[in-house]
């Protein structure tokens, strides 16, 4: 068995005669151990830092290296590589930016927040730099300098989820309960499943005596707890798209299955499968994805692999009841959707489908049953709804 690479990158000296003698020295590219990563990973950080190493004044080399760094959680490291780009090219906006955005992952509020400012001074219009300063500006108990804020952000953009919900959170720090219902509301309308969104939502009716509302919006976060808006944050995708890692892998493919391109989608989770066979995720998404693909075999296949790593998986056997409905196998899918049901009772899907088979065969009042749990579970289910 070949031993991992043990990689250690040492610090480089910088020349002092770059600029003028009042000039802060350009910060040193920082020592890096990377054993703990992948043979191929440690390579691809390996390749950018030599090439920093032999490019000393050249902004795009550090700045590359940080972005390779800040992409597998080297924030620390990233961060150094960030200030030596943007003092031998202090005008982009990516050196400033990405600064910013490491400084706030590492909770450095002060510090992101005057990289975001000079990130915007340089490009005012850039939306995700403003979302980041507010949510600094936020964290540091600013209310008004962040409030302010997002209020421009939601006038620019009335359609930022993002923006709404930090506008609540103000609000609520403030004991302005209604007005931040209004703007957590309006957060979840715009993205549905913003699970953050809907547990402050639930707290504020419960502080407000609306228990109901309060029951519904909890139920709605247990099924979101980790749903967020869509980022928009071109420049951050830059950074992302360089992470070589399966998980990263599976998030494109993700991405790509939105867009349409379902054949890419397939072959990005199968890349994800190549470097971790493992992640029931990708073998989750490929039982969907092979079915829409007509290629019911290989979504077999993978319904088979997520189910031996992951026998609790309710999304596995839902998928795959989906996959034998299209089929038109409907005892087998019936069996899926149950099992489905039977690890998560909340799963809306299931209850939907399974009512659609009953119904199919003539159990009216069992279809009339599930129908209604699938209503309960997902009110905001048209098909539920319709049947």
């Amino acid at each position: 068995m070949q031993k991992a690479l043990c990689l250690v990158f040492f610090l480089v000296s910088t020349s002092s005669s770059w600029g003028a003698q009042d000039t802060p020295a350009v910060p040193e590219l920082p020592r890096l151990r990377v054993d703990n990563f992948s043979p191929g990973i440690q390579e691809q950080i390996g390749e950018a830092y030599s090439y920093a190493r032999s490019h000393p004044v050249e902004a795009a080399a550090s700045g590359r290296l940080g972005m390779v760094l800040q992409t597998y959680g080297l924030l620390q490291e990233a961060a150094v590589c960030y200030r030596r780009a943007g003092q031998l090219e202090p005008n982009v906006l990516e050196w400033a930016y990405y600064l910013g955005v490491v400084e706030a992952d590492q909770g450095k509020c002060d510090g992101a927040a005057s990289s975001l400012r000079l990130a915007l001074h340089i490009d005012p219009d850039y939306l995700p730099a403003k979302l980041r300063l507010a949510n600094c500006l936020l964290a540091s108990a600013d209310w008004d300098a962040s409030g302010e804020l997002y209020t421009k952000i939601v006038e620019q953009r009335p359609d930022n989820a993002d923006a709404h919900y930090g506008l609540g959170r103000v609000r609520a720090a403030r004991r302005d309960l209604q007005g931040a219902s209004e703007a957590y509301h309006k957060a979840t309308e715009l993205f549905p499943d913003f699970g953050a969104a809907h547990y402050a939502l639930a707290l504020t009716y419960r502080t407000l005596g609306k228990a109901d509302q309060a029951e519904e919006q909890l139920r709605l976060y247990e099924r979101n707890k980790t749903g967020v808006p869509p980022a928009g944050d071109p420049l951050l995708a830059e950074v992302q798209a360089l992470n070589h890692s399966a998980t990263y892998q599976m998030q494109y493919g993700t991405e790509l299955e939105r867009q349409g391109k379902l054949e890419e989608s397939a072959a990005a989770h199968e890349k994800a499968l190549e470097i971790d066979p493992n992640l029931v995720q990708a073998h989750i998404n490929l039982i969907e994805l092979y079915g829409r693909l007509g290629q019911f075999e290989r979504a077999e296949q993978h319904y088979r692999a997520s189910i031996r790593i992951d026998p609790g998986s309710a999304e596995s056997y839902y998928n795959f009841g989906v996959l034998l409905l299209s089929a038109e196998k409907y005892s087998q899918a019936e069996d899926a959707f149950r099992k489905t049901i039977d690890i998560n009772p909340f799963y809306a899907g299931a209850h939907n489908n399974l009512g659609y088979l009953l119904e199919r065969r003539g159990n009216f009042s069992e279809a009339e049953t599930e129908y209604r749990r699938a209503i309960e579970n997902k009110p905001s289910d048209r098909q539920a709804h319709f049947n």
